[in-house]
């Protein structure tokens, strides 16, 4: 299932009731607000788990950070890795296709 999140058109001011500065802050807002939506839309569509070295993903199982259906990448050995039952797996792959 793809998501599709709605953009925010244009700023919503007819009127030249604000100062400039103030509708320049507003475009530049919508824009920004717009990049963070296709960021998340990406980040779900595409499913990217967070890239953590393995002593950075041992400190966080230590520290309780991890639940249960998480998903992350070990950069120092270069394997998926995911939280089951409480404990972590490593996901083992053959090459693609």
């Amino acid at each position: 299932m793809t998501l599709f999140f709605d953009r925010v058109d244009a700023v919503p001011i007819s009127k030249n009731d604000f100062p400039y500065e103030f509708n320049q802050w507003l475009g530049i807002l919508v824009d920004t607000l717009n990049e963070f939506i296709g960021k998340i839309q990406d980040a779900l569509n595409l499913l990217t788990p967070q890239s953590y070295t393995s002593a950075q993903i041992a400190q966080l199982l230590s520290d309780g950070a991890l639940l249960n259906g998480v998903l992350l990448y070990d950069s120092t050995l270069d394997v998926y890795v995911g939280m089951q039952a409480g404990s972590l797996v490593k996901f083992t792959t053959t090459p693609y296709p």
